[in-house]
């Protein structure tokens, strides 16, 4: 990628991330409410998408909330990790217990106060990862820190964990712009469904789309 090509597709990424912002941010208290509930029952009906230990981020600013996942997760007796990221880049998993006292990482993103053991990302068989905005092929635009994708960095494609985003379906665009180090998705929950993608050869084919009322 040349130095210019490499500029455009920053700028483009920049532009995305500020129009999705805006268009997340104006969803409704109740609709979220509701897509919360929504999306959290379409997880947890989808048999391909169990695994014992599942690393969820907890949600901040208008992020959709996890609250009724993590609850849920918790209740069929899923191992939940939650992400803690340092001043320097990196980014660990602690666990998230039933009732557990949280406090904000480096960054100000709530994890629990009292948990010592932790994990990366490799060690889970899941990984549900907030976005900004999202495409049928399965590509993410996250925030623009980077964490997740340094994270996950060399992750073989078809290896554990696999990589669900989770999104309002007001988040979906025709495309999002594609750089070298950016992680896919192998499927995206909504408050609409579950859409999961294959990608092979840089082809992505939609394989099932379940609705959840």
């Amino acid at each position: 990628m040349t130095a210019s090509a490499g500029d455009t597709l920053a700028s483009a990424k920049r532009d995305l991330r500020r129009a999705a912002r805006i268009r997340r941010s104006a969803i409704a208290p109740a609709q979220r409410r509701r897509a919360a509930h929504r999306a959290a029952r379409c997880f947890l009906q989808m048999r391909g998408l169990r695994a014992r230990r599942v690393g969820v981020y907890l949600a901040v600013g208008s992020e959709l909330s996890t609250a009724p996942l993590i609850s849920g997760l918790l209740r069929r007796g899923s191992s939940v990790w939650v992400p803690a990221a340092d001043r320097s880049g990196g980014m660990r998993f602690l666990q998230l217990r039933a009732n557990a006292r949280l406090r904000p990482d480096a960054l100000g993103v709530p994890r629990p106060a009292c948990a010592r053991i932790t994990r990366t990302a490799a060690t889970l068989d899941l990984l549900i990862l907030p976005l900004l905005a999202y495409d049928q092929a399965g590509t993410r635009l996250g925030s623009g820190g980077g964490y997740y994708d340094r994270a996950l960095a060399g992750k073989p494609r078809f290896r554990p964990p696999k990589l669900i985003g989770y999104a309002f379906a007001e988040q979906l665009v025709s495309a999002v712009p594609v750089e070298p180090w950016d992680v896919r998705l192998d499927a995206v929950v909504s408050s609409r469904g579950c859409r999961r993608s294959t990608i092979a050869n840089g082809n992505c084919d939609t394989v099932r789309r379940r609705n959840c009322a």
